[in-house]
């Protein structure tokens, strides 16, 4: 039976510019309210203003609370930590008016097991990185980000690799292109790229594709340490110098071992080795690495001066393209391993049609607290669901049935929403309306909504309902 049968889903019964942001979580959340109410219809009692009087219930506080609480602990998909935000979940929509439940998925997962990366050039001693992150003096946090997994790329090869730099820019077809052509020799070296126009998995093909033998990338303050002068994370936004980005470099979507078909239980599944083979992993070592490892590095590369716009701000060394006298010493060793997530789901059933889905969802792992990405999303959701809820009990129902999803395992490749959609694709494709997806609620004073063309004026009229104050 489809977990989307009624047996299983069913019930069976600061600055004035820059405003606070439980205030932005707020508005976030009644923007999305006020979208789902157009999408799904007329209300079941025309004579109550159910719009009017969802966005006059809860507070700042609850949604605040919510994101408070899922964010206390680094939550990487398939640890114990993450399970807990499951659980977390669960029970707030669980105590709400209308059926909740988990389905998991066993699925392949990466994890670190031992990076070690050293630099080496004649006449200098060698360097060894410390592969880490800094916390700032008296962070509060300090103790719960010890308990953040180490830096990595998910589904890296392990391998160890000691060959000369080359520099890549952004490790795009383009600037391998541009390395052939001005007859600098990728293949065997170690490619040394920045994040910045792609992501960090086409880096990583591209420099395989190029013949290296292992990859670094890079956060460069020109992308991500804002203008010189203007300090770093906790004063402003911008990344300190050993923040590090890390990242999948699976390159397609789902669980590895199922693709194409969903992870259920007793399913047919390619070997974790075969998996792991294919065009889609990367195939070579590579480490996520510091703005300040990166300017070691960089230091001493030899070879010509990169061109004008290879150069990173101001105050950077200059980027030279390689190959050498720079050695980099590189070690990655992977735990490659099949782990279970737990994706949650609430749903309200439609008065009128109940055979047809307005979902809304997003993600609830996280590489480390997630606060902005996914987890501002989540309080959200879980916010509204509490408002939907109150208004069930004032006589409201849906025109259309209403599914809460909170996906597991999106870092590493959208891999919980991937499963449920090819375990239910026949029956979604035939019900399901809309979807709406709240990944990230909050990031910032902005609001960067987008949507397809069918639901561009839709958004447009909502938003100016909505107010920040």
């Amino acid at each position: 039976m489809s977990r989307l049968d009624a047996a299983s889903l069913l019930p069976l019964s600061p600055p004035p510019t820059k405003p606070h942001r439980r205030r932005r979580l707020l508005a976030s959340t009644l923007a999305v309210a006020l979208f789902l109410f157009v999408v799904l219809g007329s209300p079941s009692n025309p004579s109550t203003n159910y719009a009017s009087l969802l966005l006059s219930l809860g507070s700042n506080d609850t949604a605040a609370s919510h994101l408070r609480a899922l964010t206390l602990h680094p939550h990487v998909a398939g640890t114990k930590a993450n399970s807990l935000t499951a659980a977390y979940v669960l029970d707030a929509l669980s105590s709400l008016s209308f059926s909740a439940h988990i389905t998991p998925y066993s699925v392949l997962l990466s994890y670190p097991v031992h990076r070690s990366l050293s630099l080496s050039a004649p006449g200098r001693a060698t360097k060894s990185f410390s592969l880490s992150q800094d916390t700032y003096p008296n962070d509060p946090y300090a103790s719960a980000a010890a308990e953040a997994i180490p830096t990595f790329f998910a589904y890296s090869a392990s391998g160890s690799v000691s060959a000369e730099t080359v520099y890549a820019n952004y490790g795009r077809e383009e600037d391998f292109a541009y390395l052939a052509s001005a007859g600098v020799d990728v293949a065997g070296k170690v490619a040394l790229a920045r994040y910045g126009r792609i992501h960090c998995e086409d880096i990583v093909h591209n420099a395989r594709a190029a013949g290296a033998a292992a990859a670094v990338v890079y956060t460069d303050p020109l992308e991500y340490g804002g203008p010189p002068g203007e300090g770093t994370f906790p004063d402003t936004r911008w990344l300190p110098p050993t923040g590090v980005q890390v990242g999948s470099l699976f390159r397609g979507v789902g669980d590895p071992t199922t693709p194409m078909w969903a992870s259920s239980e007793g399913c047919e599944r390619v070997s974790v080795e075969e998996a792991m083979a294919t065009d889609g992993m990367p195939g070579i070592p590579a480490l996520p690495v510091s703005a300040q490892d990166a300017a070691e590095i960089q230091r001493v590369l030899g070879g010509a001066v990169a061109p004008a716009d290879w150069q990173g701000r101001d105050g950077s060394p200059v980027y030279r393209l390689g190959p050498g006298p720079a050695v980099l010493n590189l070690t990655y060793q992977g735990n490659d391993t099949m782990a279970t997530i737990e994706n949650v789901f609430a749903v309200i059933e439609g008065a009128e049609e109940p055979d047809r889905y307005v979902i809304l969802g997003n993600h609830r792992d996280a590489w480390t607290f997630g606060a902005a990405d996914p987890n501002s999303g989540t309080a959200a959701m879980i916010e509204l669901a509490q408002r939907f809820s109150v208004l069930q009990k004032q006589g409201w129902r849906p025109r259309r049935t209403i599914i809460f999803c909170s996906w597991d395992a999106e870092e590493y490749g959208l891999t919980g929403s991937t499963e449920w959609v090819e375990e239910n694709r026949e029956m979604l494709s035939t019900r399901a309306v809309a979807y709406l997806n709240v990944d990230v609620s909050v990031v910032g004073p902005g609001l960067l909504p987008s949507t397809t063309p069918q639901l561009d004026e839709l958004l447009l009229e909502i938003i100016k309902l909505v107010c920040i104050l």
